[in-house]
């Protein structure tokens, strides 16, 4: 088949052939979605201030994230939206609290004695941080997801 082409006609053939290829592997590939990663609870720290404050940020932390399925369930709690709301709202108040108790008790946990104790509790105030933070920054989208859905 190729014999009937000419010198030119089949460099130009090969050429749109490389070309065609080096498209396809190079072309960007799909971007994979980002699934949000779940912060888990840290074990004991042995420290009465620093597991309530753990207890009570993993709280907050887990109301948010039922809220979160609760949203993409735009059907099924529809009439909800208000509660929702002022769920959120308060779980808004609840972070800002801890959040400003936080530097408080780290100072408690930094001079626990002995020091692998101090070490220890310390090492758990990272999680909680972390999940109050996640929780921070999600509430306004949430919130107004929920004035998007009930068209307020």
């Amino acid at each position: 088949m190729t014999k009937n082409f000419t010198p030119i006609t089949k460099i130009l053939m090969l050429a749109i052939f490389i070309a065609g290829v080096s498209t396809k592997s190079f072309a960007q590939k799909d971007k994979k979605v980002k699934t949000e990663k779940l912060i888990k609870r840290p074990g004991a720290s042995e420290h009465a201030a620093t597991a309530k404050f753990v207890d009570s940020s993993f709280d907050v932390y887990e109301r948010n994230q039922k809220v979160s399925v609760k949203l993409s369930d735009v059907r099924g709690n529809a009439g909800d939206a208000g509660e929702i709301k002022s769920d959120l709202e308060a779980q808004l108040k609840e972070v800002a609290g801890l959040l400003g108790q936080s530097k408080d008790v780290l100072a408690k946990a930094k001079s626990i004695s002995p020091k692998t104790n101090s070490i220890k509790a310390v090492k758990a105030l990272n999680a909680p941080t972390k999940a109050l933070s996640a929780t921070k920054d999600a509430i306004p989208g949430q919130i107004a997801s929920i004035k998007e859905q009930s068209g307020k």
